[in-house]
């Protein structure tokens, strides 16, 4: 089965079905656009083993785990998805544990439905949204980049190790148990957190990290 390019594949996960329903129904109002609903972590591990995603839209909280876990998951398994926080907590302790989090956007359930969606189309246009709400996380994040050593996941490490190892991507895939396109995706993404234009500079600059 051959998948359509033009097709924007959103993954939605939120405990509530009624909630779920919403969300996909506001999303398809959107040309080209397929949305799937999961409600818990053993649905994710599921789906995400044999599918791939443009975008996720996520909740904090659910009953057996919290969004947290879902979004180290994603990174860590489906690292080109892009990851929209859609929750109801506002509280400071939230901003500040998700300011620590690479993530693409946030918005709050206070707001009205319609952010949600304008949201949505800024992601598939390649850029980032923050309610107002969550503005301080682009924000702080905008301001510091620059001062600072990149985070680094752990899978992200595990990849430069071997690329400093001298490992192709196809190695690299086959040692990890991942595809050749999302090892690629992680060199894609360590070449821009560190700035490197190449391998060899990328491997160079990964030794001031380790």
């Amino acid at each position: 089965m051959t998948t359509n390019p033009d097709i924007y594949k959103l993954l939605i996960i939120d405990d509530h079905p009624i909630v779920a329903e919403g969300i996909a129904a506001i999303a398809s109002r959107q040309k080209n656009i397929t949305c799937k609903s999961i409600t818990c972590l053993k649905d994710l591990l599921s789906v995400i083993a044999s599918e791939q995603f443009d975008m996720c839209i996520t909740d904090l909280e659910f009953p057996d785990t919290n969004g947290f876990q879902f979004i180290h998951i994603l990174q860590d398994k489906l690292p080109s998805c892009k990851i929209l926080i859609y929750t109801m907590h506002e509280e400071p302790w939230v901003i500040a544990r998700l300011s620590e989090l690479n993530i693409s956007g946030a918005v709050s359930k206070h707001t009205d439905t319609s952010e949600l969606s304008t949201a949505i189309t800024s992601f598939r246009m390649g850029n980032k949204y923050f309610s107002e709400v969550f503005a301080t996380l682009n924000k702080r994040k905008s301001t510091t980049e620059g001062h600072k050593i990149p985070e680094l996941s752990k899978r992200e490490k595990e990849v430069l190790s071997h690329l400093a190892e001298g490992l192709s991507t196809s190695q690299i895939a086959a040692l990890l148990c991942l595809s050749s396109n999302t090892i690629q995706t992680y060199r894609k993404r360590l070449m821009e957190k560190l700035n490197a234009k190449n391998v060899a500079e990328l491997v160079s600059k990964g030794k001031e990290i380790f």
